[in-house]
């Protein structure tokens, strides 16, 4: 059973070796220009999934600040950590 690719392969082999050649230009060029697309920033990412109607909406950002500040809560006791491992046992 012949895959699509093969069929495209063969087609194309009958073709005029100009127009093949010219082709094969085009596809290297395409190639080429996805190769050297940066991958999608973070903003980019939630305006598809938006698109997509994955997520109903972009949560708003935190300003580096408000980053800088975040504090961990201290908790008396053991590790969480600890007690999760004791847990699967």
């Amino acid at each position: 059973m012949e895959t699509t690719a093969q069929k495209i392969i063969s087609t194309v082999q009958t073709l005029p070796i100009q127009v093949q050649e010219e082709i094969v230009r085009t596809l290297q060029q395409n190639l080429r220009t996805r190769n050297s697309l940066s991958a999608p920033d973070e903003d980019e990412i939630e305006r598809m999934l938006l698109t997509k109607n994955l997520i109903s909406e972009i949560p708003p950002r935190l300003k580096d600040k408000e980053e800088e500040t975040f504090l961990p809560l201290k908790i008396s006791g053991r590790p969480l950590s600890e007690t999760v491992l004791e847990e699967r046992e």
